[in-house]
């Protein structure tokens, strides 16, 4: 466990803005109860035996120093599970992202920092210049342009309804999932575009509580946004790519001139209009949902859109043989590599108590574990990797691609 010690005046600073915040979360009102802690897979985990519970009481008493200094708030995955089983209403996801915040930059763990600090440089996580982005999406274009004649898949185009974002990993790891979200887009015949720059469909900086960072990439993309004149943005399969940018903007006072959807909300929208012709038969493997704690939890608590049931009407008609997993929806268990956990590094961790993710689909005895989330497929592929399950993880616009007939 590595142990991060504050100065002498760091440590009288730290406790008391944990203090003061303990209160704004609501910690008074905290029962001792233990409600959290059986919700939280990441409690005991560490040999400190922290839990958030104890992190309550641990700032109460003016110790909150002991937390910033501990790799804890770096291994929670911030899911809000704490939140959803918290009987007093205590905000405890919060008190973990404040004292992540309190940590000086250059001590954050792993990649979560430097990540969020190329998102505001270069305009993207993986530092893609606009010119390999460009290229990324002419080459995946004129691929998809074999099997759709017409295809197009627009740039910078003014006045397009939608202002499509795209999860760096895409473009930089896997390219050909690009293919599915233009052939989605392309068929529901909607007018979109792809933008040159701030196309980042997710925000690291709210992980770190950099809110600097958090607030100029919401407000760079906005921009971008509006001087496109597009109405609607459509939020990428990253579940804390929207949560960050519903939660951001009304953290920040941002009010923009045109709405924001996850993509699944706009992916049920278009069935339900019948701008698809779908084959479901195409997908015939047993197939488990795996819900997203930002794009579902956490935005239900905030009162936000979840895309829960949306996700499920749009697998009941893309896939034959869909099994819930137990529990869903907002009572879900966490991937594992949530919260910034999958670039903070705590692999160990990670695979510890991801252990109640691996329990809870192989349940299911499901072939595939739909995600509408890169993050999430990234740390359930590592954990059945981990564990020799086989299992694998699939994106929901893959499925979804794959249903849509298009001859």
């Amino acid at each position: 466990m590595t142990k991060r010690d504050l100065p002498g005046t760091d440590k009288t600073r730290v406790r008391e803005a944990l203090r003061k915040l303990v209160l704004e979360a609501g910690g008074d009102r905290c029962l001792s109860c233990g409600a959290c802690v059986a919700g939280c897979p990441v409690s005991d985990w560490s040999d400190e035996r922290l839990d958030p519970r104890r992190l309550v009481r641990l700032i109460q008493n003016g110790r909150g120093d002991l937390i910033v200094e501990m790799d804890w708030i770096w291994q929670c995955t911030e899911c809000g599970r704490c939140n959803y089983t918290c009987p007093a209403g205590v905000d405890l996801a919060s008190l973990i992202s404040r004292a992540r915040g309190l940590v000086p930059r250059d001590r954050t763990p792993g990649q979560i920092q430097k990540t969020a600090d190329l998102h505001r440089t270069v305009s993207n996580n993986m530092g893609l210049e606009v010119k390999d982005w460009l290229e990324t999406v002419e080459w995946m274009g004129e691929e998809l342009g074999e099997e759709i004649e017409d295809l197009e898949v627009p740039i910078e185009r003014q006045g397009a309804e939608y202002f499509a974002t795209i999860n760096s990993k895409l473009p930089m790891y896997y390219p050909a999932d690009l293919q599915d979200i233009f052939k989605i887009f392309h068929t529901a015949g909607v007018g979109w575009t792809l933008p040159e720059k701030w196309w980042e469909g997710t925000n690291y900086a709210m992980f770190t509580d950099d809110e600097q960072t958090w607030e100029e990439t919401l407000r760079r993309q906005a921009e971008k946004v509006v001087e496109l004149g597009c109405k609607k943005v459509a939020y990428t399969e990253c579940g804390h790519g929207y949560y960050a940018t519903k939660a951001g903007y009304r953290k920040f006072g941002i009010e923009p001139p045109f709405e924001v959807f996850h993509v699944v909300e706009l992916y049920a929208r278009w069935i339900r209009e019948g701008r698809f012709q779908l084959d479901p038969s195409r997908n015939a493997q047993r197939i488990t949902l795996h819900d997203p704690c930002n794009a579902v939890r956490k935005a239900s608590i905030a009162g936000f859109p979840s895309i829960a049931e949306d996700a499920r009407f749009v697998l009941r008609h893309v896939c034959t043989n869909v099994v819930e997993m137990t529990p869903n929806r907002e009572a879900n268990y966490c991937c594992s590599g949530g919260g910034g956990a999958l670039l903070a590094g705590f692999k160990n961790a990670r695979t510890y108590y991801g252990k109640v993710k691996v329990d809870q689909i192989d349940r299911t005895e499901a072939d595939l574990v739909c995600t509408p989330c890169v993050n999430c497929y990234d740390a359930l592929d590592n954990l059945a990797r981990d564990y020799e399950r086989p299992w694998r993880p699939v994106h929901l616009w893959k499925l979804l691609a794959n249903a849509i007939v298009t001859d």
